[in-house]
């Protein structure tokens, strides 16, 4: 009994207390009151809040839809994603409409006052979300970011007739559909749409901006792509219809062209060199094998290992690219000079089979020569089709049989003497010799790989126009 009336004692006495003590009186001050709330009341909208409605679209003539403006300033471009076909952009966005419901004449500086007049009230920008907005949004966009620290980088304001600008800083990811058929020098064209949601042509017309503050685009000069050159241009009248109707819209087109000095010191000039040491082992003799092979099979290796690190940094696609034809070309080059000395080592190790067999062979062909018979012969037969111009005749049939010829073609009779193929044989057929697929080598890969450059270099340069990108 005792604890519980010294209970019912301290709650009087915490009561008394409590009422002795001064309250503050409750700070009317305009700081402490909710800026979106203030701003309402300000426009009237609290007050009149069965008059104004957020859903429906502001009074235009009848017929007439509601006209919403934008304009943009391009920050920077903040990331080129090749491999996710994305592109990843900062801007400022203002959209213009006009709502006579909003009146703000009350709140603005009079003409003829002692201040400056003002045109404009300036509104926290969450009371967008009690007024009526256009319903834009960016298609295609993946993510919308805000680089806000502790205000949100975004105004609303409202000018002395009823024009509406709200304007908002962001960085989104947008996608960007790529070719890259002539990579390393492609050209990338990224459209950025800004449309309607919900309003057809019929409710609602989108325009870029003109007249105050009436840039489209701010450019910034600060912004450096590291593989790209970039342009900015605009299009107007963009319509997006689909089953429900006709949406309004403006483009944004971003066209990104890449530069070819990365790729030119990096990938195009080393290859062109190996190819080229690949060439000049054909000047070194057939018989250093060593040094031959060395060449050509270090070339080769170094192009595929080259190769396949290109590839790992480039857009993985199923088609061919512009690079694809240049490595795989030099390649081919490298490969072609490698095979072309396997075919001058086996005619060089078939003309010494054949020197080895005379030798064995001892005085037979000589006899065979002094009777008429044997391979002399059938040599002269392959030696006289071999010669067949129309000049090689015999003038004195002696007891050796002796073949007389023009003096324009003893040098290739000798030449024949030491490479003939034909002893033996019913058919001629003769081998060329191995310094003669040597030189013609030399001078056809040449030939060869300045007609490929002079055919790639012009078709990967060609300028393709803009329309044509569309």
């Amino acid at each position: 009994m005792r604890i519980f009336t010294v209970i019912l004692i301290i709650i009087h006495l915490s009561s008394v207390y409590s009422d002795m003590v001064p309250r503050p009186k409750k700070i009317q001050n305009n700081m402490m009151t909710d800026p979106v709330q203030s701003g309402l009341r300000d426009l009237g909208i609290i007050e009149d809040a069965l008059g104004y409605n957020i859903h429906t679209p502001p009074p235009v003539p009848k017929g007439s839809p509601v006209s919403v403006h934008i304009s943009i300033s391009l920050r920077n471009i903040l990331d080129i994603d090749e491999v996710r076909q994305l592109i990843t952009v900062e801007t400022t966005l203002r959209l213009y409409w006009q709502d006579t419901r909003l009146k703000v004449d009350h709140l603005l500086s009079q003409e003829g006052g002692d201040g400056p007049t003002d045109d404009y009230i300036l509104v926290h920008p969450d009371t967008a979300k009690y007024v009526w907005c256009p319903d834009i949004y960016i298609d295609f966009a993946k993510a919308l970011r805000a680089p806000g620290f502790l205000v949100s980088p975004a105004s609303l304001r409202i000018y002395r007739n009823s024009t509406l600008r709200y304007a908002s800083q962001i960085n989104y990811d947008v996608a960007c559909p790529m070719s890259f058929q002539k990579y390393p020098h492609d050209t990338q064209m990224c459209k950025v749409k800004f449309e309607s949601y919900g309003h057809t042509v019929q409710k609602m017309e989108v325009r870029w901006k003109k007249g105050f503050d009436a840039s489209k685009i701010t450019d910034n000069n600060s912004i450096s792509l590291a593989q790209f050159d970039y342009a900015v241009s605009f299009e107007e009248e963009y319509k997006e219809a689909i089953a429900s109707g006709e949406y309004p819209g403006v483009i944004m087109t971003i066209l990104l062209r890449r530069k070819l000095s990365y790729h030119l010191l990096q990938t195009f000039l080393p290859s062109a060199l190996f190819v080229i040491v690949a060439w000049l082992s054909l000047f070194l003799p057939p018989e250093s094998i060593p040094g031959r092979i060395a060449m050509a099979m270090t070339t080769l290796l170094t192009l595929a290992a080259m190769f396949g690190a290109v590839r790992q940094n480039t857009p993985r696609v199923s088609y061919v690219t512009a690079l694809d034809v240049w490595m795989c070309a030099c390649v081919v080059f490298v490969f072609l000079i490698l095979l072309e000395y396997v075919i001058v080592l086996c005619l060089i190790h078939r003309k010494d089979a054949q020197s080895g067999a005379e030798s064995k062979g001892g005085s037979k062909p000589e006899k065979d020569e002094a009777d008429g018979t044997g391979d002399h012969s059938s040599e002269s037969n392959c030696f006289n089709q071999f010669l067949s111009n129309g000049k090689t005749r015999r003038v004195v049939h002696t007891t050796e049989d002796t073949l007389y010829i023009t003096p324009a073609q003893r040098s290739v009779s000798m030449q024949f003497t030491e490479q003939n193929t034909c002893k033996g044989k019913s058919s001629c057929f003769c081998l060329p010799d191995a310094r003669t697929v040597e030189i013609f080598s030399r001078y056809t890969s040449a030939v060869l790989f300045i007609v490929f450059n002079s055919v790639y270099w012009p078709k990967l340069l060609c300028e393709e126009e803009i329309e044509s990108l569309r």
